[in-house]
């Protein structure tokens, strides 16, 4: 599959890069084994730098302070040979002793984000490359021990505060874990669950704050499939398929594990899926 995205500037420099999302790393060889043939399609493939759209781990919501140590661990250690910077997003899975099962709780240090945190730094924060601006975002919170998708005010706050440093012509790519838009729910509503609302709580708080500069690409993850959303002709909003599939590393329902792997010309870009698996002789 292939999208495509056109406007008139063309003051910017060629790059690639993947996105790549809910990878779901457990302390399994065949999963191991699996992600290590990621890691060596990336590898081969010459981009600039990855993008990992959240759910690195599964799963650290229940708890187990040495176990969901050890998954974050392992993902660290095995996405250290992508030769290239990879920027991790935050996923419900890599939510620490979140769920009431969870010996851990809110007094914990790592509860939450924190455990997050250690491994990999700030859960939302941006970067340029070649004429582009990155935004990787936590659209994640916790209500009655359960997540739920919101930005919240401090981030909206912050992210108007980092786009006042942007130009209006610059082209931005966010990712975010839980869509922010998604036809999704419409084809596949799940019977006894009312979809009245985005999932992400405070999405048009959001998507108003880029409302007067080049929001060119929201990459998604969480649901596991993969769409592209083109709204007016502006902006495309991808959701990414999976590395782990659907269910978890247990089957293929919405599609093949892979990526995405985006060529980026001036400020136009096309993607294409990748399915990383070489078939077993």
């Amino acid at each position: 599959m292939v999208g495509f995205c056109q406007s008139p500037r063309t003051e910017q420099t060629n790059f690639s890069f993947v996105f790549m999302t809910d990878i779901h790393i457990r302390t399994d060889a065949a999963v191991i084994s699996a992600f290590n043939q990621l890691i060596d399609t990336v590898n081969n493939l010459d981009v600039d730098f990855v993008i990992s759209g959240g759910d690195q781990v599964f799963d650290v919501m229940r708890g187990n302070q040495a176990k969901s140590d050890s998954l974050f661990a392992l993902y660290k250690t095995l996405s250290s040979r992508i030769k290239v910077p990879v920027y991790n997003t935050v996923g419900n899975h890599d939510l620490f002793g979140i769920y009431p099962e969870s010996v851990e709780d809110a007094t914990h240090p790592d509860y939450k984000y924190e455990m997050f945190q250690r491994y990999f730094g700030d859960t939302y924060y941006s970067f340029d490359h070649k004429g582009w601006h990155f935004i990787v975002l936590n659209a994640l919170d916790v209500v009655d021990k359960k997540f739920i998708g919101r930005i919240g005010q401090e981030q909206l706050n912050w992210l108007q505060r980092d786009l006042a440093k942007v130009s209006k012509e610059t082209p931005i790519a966010i990712t975010l874990h839980i869509p922010a838009l998604t036809a999704f729910d419409q084809l596949y509503p799940e019977p006894g669950k009312q979809n009245d609302g985005p999932e992400l709580v405070d999405r048009d708080m959001l998507l108003d704050v880029f409302k007067d500069h080049t929001l060119k690409l929201v990459l998604q993850g969480h649901l596991h499939w993969l769409e592209d959303l083109n709204i007016e002709n502006k902006t495309h909003f991808i959701t990414g398929g999976s590395v782990a599939g659907r269910p978890t590393w247990r089957g293929t329902k919405f599609g093949p594990r892979g990526f995405l792997l985006f060529e980026v010309k001036d400020d136009q870009f096309d993607w294409k899926y990748v399915e990383y698996e070489q078939p077993s002789n």
